[in-house]
């Protein structure tokens, strides 16, 4: 029988475990990140270099194409020392915070399994939907009726077949996408709770930087380049890192019968 999570107590357990382990969190994050953001600046200031006397948008976004696969990895790297620590108390030590190994790469291969699963999904539902926008005067309601229902969708969808990512980072192989479709089942309602909890946490968050950029890059917009990079930054690590911790819950309840 499929146990039934319970939504708003994996979601306290989540931030309290993220609250608990912040200064790990940090430990295992910080050195991709002073990795990430050097390689980023180089590649987009390239970028410019490539694409100036020219309107060619080509050198952009390869650059961003490459950035987006190697933060990935980082994702994965950061994700498997993190799953592990939390259900296996793993600490990795010295050069094992770059963790690239087996683990790791089967780790992004399923990331981006199950991101094209998710295009595919939302393509499929997204279609009929748009059509039937075409087809109506009201164009900016449907694409936010549309955004609406695409992604809840999206989230409850992510949920289910990313528990099958704590399984990797423990080493298991007998753990499929099809087992982490399964033990979810019945599940629906709690997992669109706690995907909804987390799309309501970005918006809010892009509603703050909004608001802090109408009052502070209307006074200084020097000073809010500073500022709102540094907090883009602060809370994309903070978010990130609850996403993965729900992983963990998720995995720790639905596969090890763990309670919060």
């Amino acid at each position: 029988m499929t146990r039934q999570l319970p939504a708003g107590t994996c979601i306290r357990h989540a931030v309290n475990s993220v609250r608990n382990n912040i200064a790990y969190a940090f430990r295992i994050s910080w050195p991709w990140y002073a990795v990430l953001i050097p390689l980023s600046f180089a590649m987009f200031g390239f970028a410019g270099l490539f694409s100036l006397g020219t309107s060619s948008m080509t050198p952009f976004f390869l650059a961003f194409l490459v950035l987006a696969l190697i933060s990935l990895v980082a994702f994965a790297s950061i994700a498997v020392n993190w799953h592990r620590y939390i259900l296996l108390d793993e600490m990795p030590k010295g050069r094992e915070v770059f963790r690239l190994d087996d683990k790791t790469w089967r780790y992004f291969g399923n990331l981006l399994l199950i991101l094209l699963i998710l295009v595919g999904a939302c393509l499929l539902v997204m279609l009929p939907l748009s059509i039937l926008a075409a087809s109506t005067n009201a164009a900016e309601f449907s694409v936010v009726l549309i955004a609406l229902i695409i992604l809840p969708i999206a989230g409850v969808l992510s949920l289910r077949l990313s528990v099958k990512l704590p399984a990797i980072a423990l080493g298991r192989r007998d753990f499929l996408l099809k087992d982490a479709w399964s033990v979810t089942q019945a599940n629906i309602l709690p997992l669109f709770f706690i995907a909804l909890f987390q799309i309501v946490f970005f918006f809010g968050f892009v509603l703050f930087m909004l608001l802090l950029q109408y009052t502070i890059g209307t006074a200084s917009p020097a000073l809010w380049d500073v500022v709102g990079t540094v907090l883009q930054m602060a809370v994309n690590w903070i978010f990130t890192i609850f996403g993965i911790t729900i992983l963990t819950s998720l995995y720790g309840f639905f596969v090890e019968n763990r309670d919060f």
